[in-house]
């Protein structure tokens, strides 16, 4: 065979393969662009919601909507740069805490201590996103009443084959024997069974803690 005979096929072939690297790379920019928008506009609902919550009275609705927003973003922004279907956890609790921070204002500050190099799947990583918020959400409302200024610390860990969250408040702590639970606290149960998981509420010397623990396997 000829070499001009296999030339106009090797030619076709490489011009559809250009094309589809073009179509891919078209796609993918769409793509880029529409997860950029979303990010963009679950940071503009969030910041809407708490400029509601401030005027509103209880603004405990208001609170919970900015929360579990402010959850879905960080999840969406630690997908992002991380580049797989992996969520790392320090990158994500870390945009969470700021996140929570910036929508609640200056009163309360944030320590976020998680070991590196933990990564889980979106699933669970979103379900551990969404009890740090709910108890996040609850200290703002009950441990620091009438906009008093405190501390919250939140820690996730991997403990040979378990992970534990937890997150501390230095508020004015409840006795959690005696508690009613409210809607977050049940929420965050039926969250921690989703992950298989253990949730407790610790009254501390100062303030309360709340402590997740799940396996490491699936």
């Amino acid at each position: 065979m000829k070499i001009s005979d296999t030339a106009a096929p090797l030619a076709g072939l490489k011009a559809r393969l250009a094309a589809t690297q073009q179509e891919l790379r078209e796609s993918n920019a769409r793509y880029n662009e529409l997860r950029h928008r979303i990010k963009n506009d679950l940071q503009e609902l969030t910041f809407l919601l708490s400029v509601q919550a401030r005027v509103s009275s209880p603004p405990d609705y208001c609170g919970r909507c900015i929360s579990r927003l402010s959850s879905v973003a960080a999840l969406h922004g630690a997908l992002d740069n991380d580049g797989s279907d992996d969520v790392s956890m320090a990158s994500y609790l870390t945009a969470l805490s700021d996140a929570i921070k910036k929508s609640f204002g200056d009163c309360i500050s944030f320590e976020t201590v998680i070991e590196p190099n933990i990564k889980l799947d979106d699933r669970r990583a979103r379900f551990v996103g969404l009890i740090y918020a709910e108890a996040t959400m609850n200290s703002v409302k009950h441990a620091f009443p009438n906009d008093a200024a405190g501390k919250m610390e939140v820690r996730f860990r991997r403990l040979s084959d378990t992970f534990e969250m937890t997150v501390s408040d230095n508020g004015v702590g409840f006795d959690p024997a005696a508690a009613q639970p409210g809607r977050g606290t049940k929420l965050m149960n039926e969250i921690a069974q989703h992950l298989k998981g253990a949730l407790r509420f610790e009254r501390s010397r100062v303030g309360m803690t709340v402590r997740l623990t799940f396996a490491d396997s699936i």
